[in-house]
């Protein structure tokens, strides 16, 4: 039988997949030696906020919002923290997609280009430690004790 648990972490694997795809596909479109492409960008960057907008939503009331209600205290601190982080992370990801938006990339290619790829790699350590965490609050033992024993 599946846990509720399990349930869980397999939907924050399969949002944390599509995110992952997208973040990808945009590495190979910004890698130092790729050229502009600036409808394949556009199109990414909007594909990726529809995914990170789900995402956040499924995270803060499927997860954090239930554990930081009614869970151990050590896990509500835990989980407060980590919806800290996510809204942190999403408001500097929106404000990037506002600043995008209407602005000529290839003009703008020198400082784009190094600027994206350095979000999208926050973006993704950001979601594995995410995954870590998120998998210490649904455990049944202690977050401090599971830290403290490095798993």
């Amino acid at each position: 039988m599946t846990s509720q648990r399990d349930i869980l972490l397999a939907r924050l694997d399969e949002h944390q997949a599509k995110a992952l795809e997208i973040i990808k596909r945009g590495d190979m479109l910004l890698a130092p030696v790729a050229e502009p492409d600036p409808l394949l960008l556009v199109q990414s960057r909007w594909e990726l906020t529809r995914i990170l907008v789900a995402y956040q939503a499924f995270k803060h009331h499927e997860l954090f919002n239930p554990i930081i209600r009614s869970g151990a205290p050590d896990k509500a601190r835990l989980a407060e923290q980590m919806k800290r982080e996510c809204v942190a992370i999403g408001d500097e990801y929106r404000e990037h997609v506002a600043r995008c938006t209407n602005l000529d990339i290839p003009k703008h290619w020198d400082s784009y280009r190094p600027a994206v790829a350095k979000l999208l790699a926050r973006i993704k350590a950001h979601m594995a430690r995410e995954r870590w965490v998120t998998e210490s609050l649904l455990l049944g033992q202690p977050v401090a004790e599971r830290v403290a024993a490095g798993r």
